[in-house]
């Protein structure tokens, strides 16, 4: 009898398990996903010396930046396909290999000579943060349901703005001992490896799914809702980057070419970031429909970017960025808990792997957009950020709308 109720059945552990993650699992899931950001915030101190370095090498102005953006590339090129595979082949093995080719791949510039070779190893770096992303968040959904899993989900982007804040700043201080010194910073991966056997189980998905079981629970998908939501999420990764890339540049275009006081600013934002993130999972997801989540995100960032365009001091500019970080703080997880719901068990891998592409999709386009704008139709900067703030306001009032016609219904 005791035997009995210590050892159930096999097939009756994942769904008994799946009530009861404890925080350990969360926090494994968490950190796994914020890896990604090591790429811009530990990195981006060190590449004026590595450009030195690589200074003989034709093209090294536009190849060395390269290292930062390759695997971004890669992530809006296959997160939908790591989803998928996800699905098909089980979400645990797939997480813990990538992890540890991770660290591998991730410390090849300690060693590699050839600027080639290294940005080969960062697409490849893409690859297995493409899988980290969408598996780890896919778990975060496979393991927490309700509003647990939006406070969760809110606390991804919690801990990806906590730890872009701080990776700047160690970013600078280990960049001093050489630029490839950065790069041992991706061997921290190995720490989660032994965690994610010992903890994390195997969620109940497509991959243990009879061909019937996985034929009635697909009658849930709707793809039409996936390409919308995946459509809206476009312009939301390039909303989402704005900051972190031309923030600097509108400081300069106002005077201000202190790096402390500029490294003051991108803080500040961060800090709205991650209070948005907060404010969602504790306040507004269990009290406001969709909708009415993405007016006040939208609403919020619109007015952050337009207060950019027209700021003429330091200060100004600061409480912009702030403003904007609180509003892209709600919109991230509204987004993510929005697509994440919607999706069965047997498609969550591929629906949260779309939305992942698309998002690194937008990323990559925003300064290509942006400077874009700026050469090709000389607009300036400041008010080519204005106009993303202008169309951020007409998605709140969109939004808005239909919140309203929805209640009234």
């Amino acid at each position: 009898m005791s035997s009995t109720s210590t050892l159930p059945p096999q097939a009756s552990q994942p769904p008994l398990r799946l009530t009861e993650p404890r925080l350990i699992h969360a926090f494994i899931l968490l950190v796994t996903s914020g890896l990604t950001v090591l790429v811009t915030a530990i990195l981006g101190p060190s590449l004026p010396a590595m450009q030195a370095h690589f200074r003989d090498v034709p093209g090294a102005d536009y190849l060395v930046p390269l290292t930062m953006t390759a695997p971004m590339l890669m992530m809006a090129c296959l997160s939908v396909f790591a989803g998928e595979l996800s699905d098909r082949l089980g979400r645990k093995r797939l997480l813990v290999v990538s992890t540890v080719l991770y660290a591998a791949v991730g410390t090849a510039p300690l060693y590699l000579e050839s600027l080639g070779a290294i940005i080969a190893s960062r697409f490849a770096l893409g690859i297995l943060e493409a899988v980290l992303m969408t598996v780890s968040t896919t778990m975060i959904g496979d393991y927490y349901s309700g509003t647990r899993r939006e406070r969760f989900m809110s606390l991804q982007t919690t801990v990806s703005a906590t730890s872009a804040f701080l990776l700047n700043t160690v970013g600078g201080v280990i960049a001093e001992h050489g630029w490839r010194a950065p790069y041992a910073v991706f061997a921290c991966s190995l720490l989660l490896a032994p965690l994610m056997v010992i903890y994390l189980w195997e969620p109940k998905g497509r991959s243990s799914m009879t061909p019937e079981q996985y034929a009635q629970d697909s009658r849930s998908f709707r793809a039409g809702m996936l390409a919308f939501n995946c459509a809206l999420t476009v312009p939301l990764g390039m909303m989402f980057l704005t900051v972190p890339v031309h923030f600097g540049y509108l400081h300069g275009a106002i005077g201000v070419q202190s790096p402390a006081q500029i490294g003051i600013a991108y803080g500040i934002n961060s800090l709205g970031v991650i209070t948005g993130t907060l404010l969602f999972g504790w306040v507004l997801a269990s009290r406001l429909k969709v909708p009415f989540q993405l007016t006040i995100g939208a609403l919020i960032a619109g007015v952050g970017f337009v207060l950019m365009q027209s700021a003429t001091d330091y200060t100004l500019l600061t409480v912009a960025g702030l403003v904007n970080g609180l509003g892209a703080g709600i919109l991230l997880p509204t987004m993510v808990t929005w697509n994440m719901r919607d999706l069965p068990v047997s498609r969550r891998g591929l629906g949260t792997g779309a939305f992942q592409s698309c998002f690194c999709l937008g990323m990559f386009v925003n300064p290509l957009l942006i400077v874009g704008m700026e050469k090709h139709l000389e607009i300036a900067r400041a008010h080519a950020i204005g106009l993303v703030g202008q169309v951020m306001l007409g998605l709140a009032v969109v939004a808005l709308l239909v919140g309203l016609l929805r209640r009234g219904r």
